[in-house]
């Protein structure tokens, strides 16, 4: 009867130990899904629409993942964005940025900074590129200077090049003169 009950403990812990062997290969499994497809560094990529040039972006690092549907862009990311004439307008710089496959839109976060070339500047964690609409918003807080002005403000939509913007619960300081009519 004892031995019985050894052979039952000591089969119970074969199982046991079995069960989490499979587990383990489970998890591996899922870990080498996570590899993206494609890897690049130090990257340069050209974006153009009906053969003018959109934007340049680089970045020290580029992964594709197709599966999920998104490319990751890390390490130093920069993108120039020009208009429909093929003018430069402003350039984009952050610390991280995701561009999903299915409409070109991008998420850039981290230490985001957008300079117009007229010299405004924009500050945020968080910016997002709407492809189809051609504009940048934010649904954080940002920061934005010229050489007159400091704005803050909860959300941010424009442009790329900063001209026509919005902004809500906007507040700051600014420098010019403002004329009041009596």
């Amino acid at each position: 009867m004892k031995h019985t009950i050894y052979l039952i403990i000591i089969l119970h812990f074969a199982i046991v130990a079995g069960c989490s062997d499979i587990q383990d290969t489970e998890n591996t499994k899922a870990q080498i899904t996570d590899y993206p497809d494609q890897e690049s560094w130090n990257a340069r990529m050209f974006f153009t629409r009906e053969g003018r040039r959109r934007a340049i972006l680089e970045a020290g690092y580029i992964a594709k993942y197709s599966k999920k549907k998104y490319t990751l862009l890390r390490e130093g990311v920069k993108v120039d964005f020009y208009d429909e004439n093929g003018e430069h307008k402003s350039v984009l710089t952050s610390d991280e940025a995701k561009v999903f496959d299915s409409k070109d839109d991008m998420i850039a976060t981290g230490n985001v900074v957008v300079v117009s070339d007229n010299g405004t500047r924009l500050y945020s964690e968080e910016l997002i590129w709407e492809n189809k609409t051609q504009k940048i918003r934010s649904e954080v807080p940002v920061k934005i200077t010229t050489e007159s002005d400091t704005l803050y403000g909860d959300t941010f939509l424009s442009d790329p090049d900063l001209v026509d913007y919005e902004i809500t619960n906007a507040h700051g300081t600014s420098k010019q003169t403002i004329k009041i009519d009596e």
